[in-house]
This record gives C-alpha cells, structure tokens and sequence, in this order.
C-alpha cells in the first residue's frame, strides 16, 4: 500500500520465509538434474516418501524408476508418441564428477551447484546429488528431491512432444506435469514411489521455493511463475492429470507476476509497516464481509465485530469457543475479534503485511461462519475459511490485477502464511487438513470466487 493512499493494498516478499541460499540457486535455473544412468523401466521395491529426510540418492534412485514408468504409459495417452528413455539419463553430480557437456558447452558441478536441469541437446536430467538434493531432503521432506526430478522430466517430455510456448508456460506446464506424477505415486499399487503422510504438505513447501521474486513480469523471458502460480499448477495437475497440463500452451496459465510500479514500493517489498496494515486490512474485511454476508447466507447482515490485539501470552479465553492453536479467533460471546500481536508482526516481517492480512482474514471469516450459523470448529470449517480469505484477496485484485490495489507477491505471503500455519512450531499438523488442502481452498477462493466456498 502507498502511504496516504488508505485504499491501496500493497505488498511483496522480498525475503519469504521459505527462501534460503539454495534457493536463490534454484530460481536462477528452474530444468535441471544430472548422473550417468540409463532410465530404468523395472520398480525396485516400493519406496515410501514424505516429509521426514532420508538418502536422497536413495530417493532420487525411485523417483527416477517411478517418473519414467508413469511416462511410459502417460505420453501416449496425452501425446499419442511412445516415450523414448533419456538418451543420457539422470546424472547425479558430486565435486568429484567429471566435467560434462550440454549442446557442446562444457560444464563442471561448480556450474550445476545448487541446481537441477534437462538438457535437451544430450537429451538427460542432471542435479547436483552433493549439495542441492540432500539440504531439500533435509528442508522439506524426502519427496522435494523427487518433486524437482518430476519437473526436470516434465521438461524432457515437453521436448518429445514438440512443446514450443513462453518460459513461464513452459515452467508451469512442468510443474503441472510432477503435480500429475504425484496423484499417479500416490495411488499406484505396484509403483517404486508411495506417498507417506504428510508428502503433499511437503511438496507444496517445496514447490514455493522455486518461485521467482516478486516484481518479474509473467513476460520475461527466464520467468518461472509465483508461488500462487506454481502451486496453482501443481494442483492442477494432481486434481486434474497430464492431460489437463497439455492444454496449457492453447488454452494459458494463471500468472499472477507484475513488476513494481513505483521505486519507493520496490524498496519496501511493497509492504506497509505492521499498525498501518491492521487498519487498512480490517477495513476491508469489513467493507467485504457487509457485503458478502448475505451472498453465503440470505437475511443475515454483518455485525462487524471490535478489535482486540493481545501483546503477550495466549488467545484469552473464550466461552464456548474450542481451543486453538491459531493466531487469529473470533470469539462470538463478545463481539471480538483478537489476535497476538508479536506471532502475527513476526510473520509480518518475515513474510510480509500479507501475511498479517491473511492472518486477520482467518478470524474476519469465522466471524462470518457464526453469524451465517456456519460450523466454526473442524477441519472443513477450517478450509471454508481458507476459501474464504481467497475470496476476499480475489475481491480485492477486482477484474484487473494490474490495476489492483495488491502489490507483487500478495498471493505468495498469503500462501506462504497458510503453510506456515498449518504445523506447530514442533511441526505437527494441526487439525485444518495440512498445507496441502489449505492452499487449494485458498486458491479456490481466489479463483472461483465466494460461491466456491459454500
């Protein structure tokens, strides 16, 4: 948001909470992966992956078995063309490797360092197996080696199929390509990758990290996409399968990339200081639930509710209300909406005034959920929520993102926020369907709009 401008809702995320050195490696080039092995069409024994760390050369070992299998059957169905295995095939590389060559350039590991990508002149898949694999193993959970080998071999399949579309299509098609892997991996009986619980919360995390920076537009040549669209994309693919990806070149891709329009918002991320996004922020959720209210229920009306910061300790005690773990309620018996101030400025520095918005938006729309005698309490109650602060974002991006009052990467804080809250700081789920199911409610919201959400 622009100072003296109460209206303008505007932030960025220059530094997301996610992002770490690697990557800053990895959003520079987003197709990559690489060891001498031919692809390999038998299974090994089944290999259960999620979010605890394991070997990641022992992970990338099924995921490459298991990315090639599902392929084998996948593009003939979708493209009508036999798959061919990786004339070079994945090439994990160490300091000790020796150097190598893509389309006749010579490169060493220093080159690849932190990174993963498909060489399409050579025709294989090299990641750095020293450095990149094991730090994501140990960030994410073992399934991000694997996400990253989906994408890479989604790129290999763009070049078998005579894919030809902008970069940001491309990497997006990618993403939803390892997005339909994952839905085969998870569901397949006789694969050599099963999904361990927690996995998808896992791969949402990991697929943010490899989002380009607030303030690229969609049109530039090495963009990748946001994180909303990223995750957008990857969704896509488990929800919908390859065929739905296919499309994308034809039909496009949600981008949701804009560059900072004044100097003064690229210097601030596009973020207002913490007091001044809680008075503009409520302002909305007012403005938008006196609206919407009566959409989701007919006769009910909006009794906004009274602001309650609390500057130390827990939510305070609410009667009748369930315990919660969150940042945010909204406690009916009187009225109020409360939130604890220093979680909610942490976040708000780490990630953005987004962040405090989505935060904000969570107890706005429980508020609502009670006085359209909505279940406040459980998981699906929860999501409702989610799809409800999507809604609201979308009411404020209007009909033209451009113009909008939401600055580059309000959607990635908003998603990032929704990750973030969806574990304990022990980082055991907490009863709102993991980060998964939240970020397609919010999505959902942001999509669809408000009647998606009932």
């Amino acid at each position: 948001m622009r100072d003296g401008t109460p209206d303008r809702i505007a932030q960025g995320s220059a530094r997301p909470w996610l992002l770490l050195v690697v990557v800053a490696a990895l959003i520079a080039v987003i197709a990559v992966i690489a060891i001498r092995r031919p692809d390999r069409q038998q299974p090994a024994t089944e290999l259960s992956i999620g979010r605890a760390a394991m070997d990641p050369i022992q992970v990338a070992n099924a995921a490459e078995q298991s990315v090639v299998t599902y392929w084998t059957h996948e593009l003939p169905s979708v493209y009508g063309k036999e798959y061919k295995p990786l004339a070079g095939g994945f090439q994990p590389k160490t300091p000790s490797s020796p150097p190598f060559e893509c389309g006749g350039q010579r490169q060493t590991y220093d080159d690849l360092r932190g990174n993963a990508f498909y060489c399409p002149a050579n025709d294989f898949i090299a990641y750095d197996a020293a450095d990149l694999f094991p730090r994501l193993s140990r960030q994410f959970g073992a399934i991000s080696p694997a996400i990253v080998l989906a994408h890479e071999m989604g790129h290999a399949i763009q070049a078998r199929a005579g894919v030809q579309a902008p970069s940001v299509v491309m990497e997006l098609q990618a993403d939803c390509f390892a997005g339909s892997w994952t839905k085969y991996a998870e569901t397949s009986k006789d694969d050599a990758v099963a999904l361990a619980d927690g996995a998808l919360d896992s791969a949402t995390a990991a697929i943010l990290t490899l989002r380009d920076q607030p303030g690229n537009a969609a049109t530039a040549p090495q963009a990748h996409g946001l994180g909303f669209d990223r995750v957008n994309a990857f969704q896509t693919g488990y929800d919908q399968g390859a065929g739905s990806c296919a499309g994308f070149p034809q039909q496009g891709v949600v981008t949701t990339e804009l560059p900072f329009r004044t100097t003064a918002e690229l210097q601030s991320g596009g973020n207002l200081p913490l007091d001044q996004t809680v008075q503009v922020l409520s302002t909305t959720l007012d403005g938008f639930w006196t609206a919407a209210l009566p959409q989701v229920a007919a006769g009910k009306h909006f009794a906004k509710p009274t602001e309650t910061p609390v500057e130390s300790g827990n939510l305070p005690d609410c009667p009748g209300h369930q315990e919660t773990a969150g940042l945010s309620e909204y406690c009916s018996t009187t009225r109020t909406v409360v939130w604890l101030v220093p979680a909610v400025a942490e976040l708000h520095r780490r990630i953005g005034d987004m962040a405090t918005g989505t935060v904000l938006s969570d107890a706005w729309a429980e508020a609502a959920q009670e006085q359209a005698a909505f279940p406040t309490a459980g998981q699906q109650a929860g999501l409702q929520r989610d799809c409800f602060t999507g809604a609201w974002l979308a009411s404020l991006a209007g009909n033209n993102l451009a113009t909008s009052p939401l600055s580059p990467g309000d959607l990635d804080e908003a998603l990032e926020t929704v990750v973030f809250t969806s574990f304990t700081q022990g980082g055991q789920r907490l009863d709102r369907g993991g980060a998964f199911a939240r970020t397609q409610s919010l999505r959902t919201g942001v999509l669809n709009g408000l009647a998606s959400c009932s």
